[in-house]
């Protein structure tokens, strides 16, 4: 088996309708595919305009647009679950694998499990020490808010004892496509202010904003906040180790090659009738 790697350069700084138009085609060509050539594709990316992603059950009314908009950064609904991601200063992943990769299990958490080991993997080579949020019902996301880092799910990555790497997952019959985000800094009252809508807002003075970004700091981590790091990774080094940790964990060489000529043909479809529309966003 061989892991497909898309590290063309053109696809790796884009806006938020096109990573997530992408993201769907190849995963929309895996879903009709029997037996693609790559069982595995991976690639890391980052958003121009910054973005917040949330997640395809979330309502945008969680969110606070105006504030999204004031400061430059843009919205995009994802296909994947979970909750809302604001992509400033970090990396992304996306990982589709196909049932023909041996990797795929219909339990959704064996999933999780796997691509979660990788990353573990990857972590780890960069002097990164990560554990694994239990898969224990009652030990998952207690939170019930909007922003994703605010508190830990099952399997997901935890540094000193925080989350580290948000996780969502889109599983159909024969594939599943999984989204995750790692931070090399992260301010928290950007995240709590672009995450909060204004209608829970309009009741809080300075010093409730200020409580709560403080919270949100002591569940999450950045790559900034881990200390027994000789040298920060930047985003090529990261993406490297990650890849390497796919490599050993699934026991298969990484290869780049392009996306397909189908692949970009549903890309330019999802992008004329689903990304580039504003009903996407506001569907739900």
């Amino acid at each position: 088996m061989k892991i497909r790697l898309i590290d063309d350069p053109k696809f790796a700084v884009m806006d938020g309708a096109n990573q997530m138009a992408l993201d769907d085609a190849i995963f929309k060509e895996y879903e009709a595919s029997e037996k693609p050539e790559f069982p595995v594709t991976l690639r890391f990316y980052s958003f121009n305009p910054s973005c917040v992603t949330f997640g395809y059950f979330q309502k945008a009314a969680t969110l606070n647009m105006n504030y999204i908009k004031e400061r430059g950064f843009s919205s995009m609904r994802r296909i994947t679950g979970g909750r809302a991601v604001l992509h400033h200063r970090d990396l992304t992943y996306s990982v589709i694998v196909h049932k023909s990769s041996g990797f795929f299990f219909e339990s959704v958490l064996e999933n999780y499990r796997h691509v979660a080991e990788a990353l573990l993997d990857g972590f780890k080579s960069l002097s990164i020490e990560g554990e694994l949020h239990p898969s224990v019902r009652g030990e998952g996301n207690k939170s019930g808010g909007a922003i994703c880092f605010d508190s830990p799910s099952f399997l997901e990555v935890k540094v000193n004892g925080k989350k580290f790497c948000g996780s969502a997952q889109n599983k159909v019959g024969n594939c599943f496509l999984q989204h995750g985000t790692v931070y090399f800094e992260m301010d928290p009252k950007l995240h709590y202010l672009c995450m909060t809508p204004p209608e829970t807002l309009k009741f809080m003075d300075d010093d409730m904003v200020a409580m709560f970004s403080d919270k949100l700091k002591d569940s999450a981590c950045s790559i900034a906040d881990v200390e027994n790091i000789a040298e920060k990774p930047d985003f090529g080094k990261l993406a490297s180790a990650i890849t390497a940790g796919f490599t050993r964990v699934f026991g298969a060489e990484a290869i780049s090659s392009p996306v397909t000529a189908d692949e970009m043909k549903a890309y330019d479809d999802l992008m004329k009738t689903r990304y580039g529309t504003p009903r996407w966003n506001t569907l739900r």
